[in-house]
């Protein structure tokens, strides 16, 4: 059994490898500037903004255009910087989560995800309202790449890939616990 073990090691390490490089090398060649099949870009100011949202499968950017010190993450569209990045099974409700969490909160149901960690601005407060002040005065943006079929360690992927093309988001301060390749 450790061989097999062993080897299913070595082989998930290469395919891992493999994964990021290709997920860079899109990443580096994605545009921004407006939507297209694969990618979805949205302003957010109210709750049923997220109508619009994307629902399945995906990786995400949130943006937002206040200047948060020490925040190393490159990726600026039209004014916004690019603070939060992560991904999820249900893109919609987890950008609700981060984003309207209050909402989610209340309108969860209990078979439901039940996102414990989420965007923080304020210690031992997880998840914001972008609809009450003072994150009401913020314009917001999120990116959505649409990544229908895609398995955790996929996005999980695509997470350290945009880390290596953009730097990562001052607030996605997440410990990674998968490995890096």
């Amino acid at each position: 059994m450790k061989e097999i073990i062993k080897r299913s090691q070595i082989r998930l390490n290469t395919e891992k490898k493999q994964l990021k490089s290709e997920l860079i090398q899109y990443l580096t060649n994605c545009s921004y500037h407006k939507d297209s099949r694969d990618i979805q870009i949205i302003d957010l100011k109210y709750i049923t903004d997220l109508d619009k949202v994307y629902a399945g499968s995906g990786f995400y950017i949130i943006l937002c255009n206040k200047d948060i010190d020490q925040n190393l993450c490159s990726l600026v569209i039209d004014k916004y910087k690019a603070i939060y990045r992560g991904h999820s099974f249900f893109t919609r409700k987890r950008l609700k989560s981060h984003l309207f969490n209050t909402a989610y909160k209340a309108e969860r149901k209990d078979n439901e995800p039940n996102y414990k960690v989420c965007l923080k601005f304020e210690d031992k407060t997880e998840g914001i309202n972008i609809d009450s002040e003072p994150y009401s005065a913020m314009y917001w943006k999120v990116i959505i790449h649409k990544m229908n079929k895609s398995n955790q360690l996929i996005r999980e992927q695509m997470e350290l890939a945009f880390d290596e093309v953009y730097g990562r988001p001052i607030k996605s301060r997440e410990i990674i616990n998968y490995q890096k390749t």
